[in-house]
């Protein structure tokens, strides 16, 4: 039986796992930390492609509406899209107990350096490296500045409070001569029974000198969050790597989710790429490592170069023009392009090229 080691308990490291102890492996996980804590990202959950269906726990709730934020206002219905806001902790802690329940021997505080990848390298026959950008392989191997030059930032703040304004709904808002969004998503009720939001910005510019922190207060008055209703709980950050490395496979070594650069150019979203190429990165073990780039790449091409052309578009316009395309969006409908699939095809990008 060949030994795999997955390194990362996130959603790409935890699929990939339970994937490859479901084809016969022997499969041990390595997690820094506790699986399920340190969750940095917004947690919305958007199956673009409709290849996984509803998360199997932490769905808070199915997104009903986008609303968007510009010079005025839009509302876009999001019930056809596979879009759910979820605690990813919870999602988290069970699909590891599912892991286990298939074989998969995890390892909570158990950080993977450098310097014992090498090691590592020779004990077990494949490792998936799904450690986070930049991933652990990245900073052995010498090409960790990849990431920092092809990677968004992020702030994000998580806020106790009143959003029932926003219902089951997200929201994000553009702002003047920023490449980037804010957002606003609702979490419902925690654990301690506090109302909660994440409220947080991202800038696409991997070369931008903004301080985030300080957009983010900014955002906190433009949306009336610091009426002293609202309160901060917590503060995290990080970067959204949003374009792939040359390699995925270094040896016996796989990259999977932010590792592999798997974040949207569009919205940074990237949790069902992680799971996706965690899912593929285990299927193709079983016929040798260098299938699983090919394999990905057939995947999720299409979908990359649609969002990477719509991004391109984005960040050469200014608000007012932004504001007019969004204007456009609604009346058309056009979000029905990322409501189907195979929409997201050449003969779209060159529609939405004409358009924009």
């Amino acid at each position: 039986m060949a030994k795999v080691l997955v390194i990362g308990g996130g959603p790409g490291g935890l699929f990939a796992a339970a994937e490859a102890a479901g084809k016969g492996f022997d499969v041990t996980l390595m997690e820094k930390g506790k699986i399920g804590e340190n969750i940095r990202c917004a947690e919305g959950f958007f199956d673009v492609l409709k290849l996984l269906g509803k998360p199997c726990a932490g769905v808070r709730f199915k997104v009903e509406t986008l609303i968007i934020d510009a010079r005025s206002t839009y509302k876009f219905d999001t019930r056809s899209l596979n879009l759910w806001m979820i605690d990813r902790s919870t999602w988290q802690k069970e699909l590891s107990r599912r892991a286990v329940e298939k074989g998969v021997k995890i390892m909570e505080n158990s950080p993977v350096s450098p310097k014992d990848l090498e090691n590592l390298k020779t004990k077990y026959d494949f490792i998936i490296d799904a450690s986070g950008a930049p991933p652990v392989t990245s900073r052995a191997l010498g090409f960790s500045d990849f990431y920092k030059q092809n990677s968004g930032k992020t702030v994000q703040y998580l806020v106790e409070g009143d959003f029932s304004h926003i219902n089951n709904s997200m929201k994000v808002g553009f702002l003047p001569d920023f490449w980037g969004y804010y957002w606003i998503f609702p979490k419902g009720r925690d654990e301690q029974g506090r109302e909660t939001a994440n409220v947080g910005i991202g800038d696409f510019n991997p070369l931008s000198p903004r301080n985030l922190r300080k957009m983010l207060d900014e955002v906190f008055k433009k949306e009336r969050l610091d009426d002293g209703r609202h309160r901060i709980l917590k503060i995290l950050g990080g970067i959204c790597p949003t374009r792939m490395p040359e390699k995925l496979v270094y040896d016996n070594i796989l990259l999977v989710g932010d590792a592999a650069g798997l974040t949207s150019p569009l919205h940074g979203g990237g949790i069902d790429m992680a799971v996706l190429s965690g899912i593929t990165a285990a299927r193709a073990l079983a016929e040798g490592p260098a299938k699983y780039e090919s394999e990905l790449k057939k995947l999720l091409q299409k979908r990359l170069k649609f969002e990477s052309m719509v991004a391109e578009a984005w960040r050469k316009r200014n608000l007012d023009q932004v504001d007019r395309i969004l204007s456009v969006a609604c009346k058309l409908r056009l979000y029905r392009l990322i409501s189907h699939p195979r929409l997201m095809n050449p003969l779209a990008v060159k529609f939405l090229e004409i358009l924009l």
